[in-house]
């Protein structure tokens, strides 16, 4: 198990005040409690276990940019008007070719931003640069999420400079959810091993299925805002025992009870675990310690003794499960996790505790999530590209007669060839005119990968000269008579006119077709349109 001297302490902070009700002596406290009135309280409201189940729909995103202690506050100040962004806004921060991110002052809101992510579209679609997303954001938290990160990288920087491999990993997010503009979260990432990124996670608003509705807001109310953060230790089973008996207040070891206590390696947060046993719960508090010394309280939910005690029973289970099979086996453990959550969602906020386990290394996490705050308004972001529907694109299938045919029992091919439009949108080696060299095969013969072993085609075929370059090829008959049925069509273009200098198969950036659908035999002479599908990816 790995361990580390300051472990000792940050296990506790991880176990997440969960670890109360785990102490030998709650049997007393139940007591205690039973003694002082025994009457249940009445029962709390009940939620539901579902909720409003309607067709929805959404599009969205994540990127990174990477950043350090040093360049943060330049990048995400001007996202908030904060900070080194002197009262200026992002106008538009790249967030990788194509995507951007602006900030701009919110028209009903002098204490509110307005955050808009925008994407150039490839090709020629219209517009050419789309809204993703747009959401308000608050000043106010907005720079409290800038002054937690400012001081996590400060500590991360310190505590690498003293011991290269003393830091741990942690997520700090600033989320931001509209009904009418979407969802941003703003997530600095630190990790040990690959840096700081700044991760940004967009979807546009989600909309109706409904029929009548479509490309409209499927939600309704206020837009709000909060702030998350995720913060790893590794602990023992020993710390991890230690700390879930004795740390909070219930045991011999009262004294050694949370108040502003330091989450070593994460100084900058700080947990106070306030005992209220005849209540058979805790209450556990975290404030962000900034720079610039104050204190600003984060999150604090209620976690009871009874749950407690068997987030402990669940996670002792899954370590000598895994020790059992790491002394068995080395390397052989079944990775696990154990997660116990506990809420005020109104009051004070979320607190999530993880325990989580790999190769006979445990790790524990909390995470904790402030009060969510109410913000106003934006605009609608409804999808704003077009989609061309035939007028014709439920007609049934020509009948026989309709293709100067009659129905048979067998009969042979008319081919045309087609490119898809994704082929004509690619960057072609030569243009799409060539050999085609192909084969039909029965349909139940063939799946998306391809022929099915030991299976054979009916027809194999070679056509020279034909053209797609302006739109479908002139029509190609197969002679061999085929029963009725259903049947596929493989093969490809060779528009380079190398096949033959090969095996005689296709080469990198050929057009091929793809199985997809197929083609039924129900005329005496039955016309079909073989599509090329993409261009043949490199290495296939």
């Amino acid at each position: 198990m790995r361990s580390k001297p300051f472990l000792l302490c940050a296990a506790v902070a991880a176990l997440g005040l969960a670890a109360v009700g785990c102490a030998s002596d709650a049997p007393a406290a139940t007591k205690a409690t039973a003694a002082a009135g025994g009457a249940k309280a009445a029962s709390a409201t009940q939620l539901a276990l579902r909720g409003p189940s309607v067709p929805t729909e959404f599009v969205g995103l994540t990127t990174q940019i990477p950043i350090d202690s040093s360049t943060f506050d330049t990048v995400a100040g001007p996202l908030f008007g904060t900070k080194a962004a002197n009262g200026s806004y992002t106008k538009d921060l790249s967030l990788g070719a194509g995507l951007h991110l602006s900030s701009e002052a919110h028209p009903a809101s002098a204490d509110e931003v307005v955050l808009t992510v925008s994407m150039d579209v490839t090709g020629t679609a219209t517009p050419p640069r789309r809204t993703v997303a747009r959401v308000p954001a608050s000043l106010s938290y907005g720079s409290t999420f800038i002054a937690t990160v400012d001081a996590a990288l400060a500590q991360a920087d310190k505590v690498k400079a003293d011991d290269p491999n003393g830091t741990e990993p942690f997520r700090l997010e600033y989320r931001t959810t509209s009904a009418k503009g979407g969802k941003l979260t703003i997530a600095a990432v630190y990790d040990p091993a690959t840096g700081t990124a700044l991760e940004f996670d967009v979807q546009g608003p989600t909309t109706s299925l409904s029929n009548g509705n479509i490309n409209e807001p499927a939600q309704t109310g206020k837009p709000f805002e909060s702030l998350y953060g995720l913060v790893w230790f590794g602990v023992s089973k020993d710390q991890f025992d230690f700390f879930a008996n004795r740390a909070y207040g219930i045991s011999k070891g009262k004294s050694q009870n949370f108040a502003d206590f330091e989450l070593v390696p994460h100084n900058w947060l700080r947990l106070t675990v306030t005992p209220k046993l005849d209540e058979d719960r805790v209450d556990v508090g975290f404030e962000v310690v900034t720079l610039d010394g104050r204190r600003i309280p984060i999150a604090k939910a209620p976690a009871s003794l009874v749950a407690g005690e068997e987030f402990m029973q669940t996670v002792f289970r899954m370590i000598d499960t895994m020790e059992a099979q790491e002394q068995a086996k080395p390397g052989s453990s079944t990775p696990w996790k154990v997660p116990f959550y506990y809420d005020d969602p109104e009051g004070g906020g979320v607190v999530e505790v993880i325990a989580q386990g790999s190769k006979g290394e445990s790790k524990i996490a909390y995470s904790i999530e402030s009060p969510v705050k109410e913000l106003d308004d934006v605009a609608f972001v409804p999808y704003q590209g077009t989609v061309k529907v035939p007028k014709d694109w439920d007609a049934p299938s020509p009948t026989c007669a309709q293709a100067g045919s009659t129905a048979a029992a067998a009969g042979t091919f008319d081919l045309s060839f087609e490119a898809s439009s994704t082929v004509r949108g690619s960057k072609l080696k030569a243009p799409l005119k060539g050999v085609v060299k192909g084969s039909i095969y029965k349909a139940a013969d063939v799946k998306i990968t391809g022929p099915l072993p030991g299976t054979k085609a009916v027809v194999d075929f070679t056509l020279p000269d034909v053209d797609v370059t302006k739109g479908p090829s002139k029509v190609y008959p197969i002679d061999t008579q085929l029963p009725a049925g259903d049947y596929q069509i493989l093969g490809f273009m060779d528009i380079d006119g190398n096949a033959a200098a090969g095996d005689g198969g296709p080469d990198e950036g050929d057009p091929v077709f793809i199985p997809i659908g197929g083609f039924t035999m129900a005329c005496a002479k039955q016309p079909a349109v073989a599509e090329f599908a993409i261009l043949l990816p490199p290495g296939q």
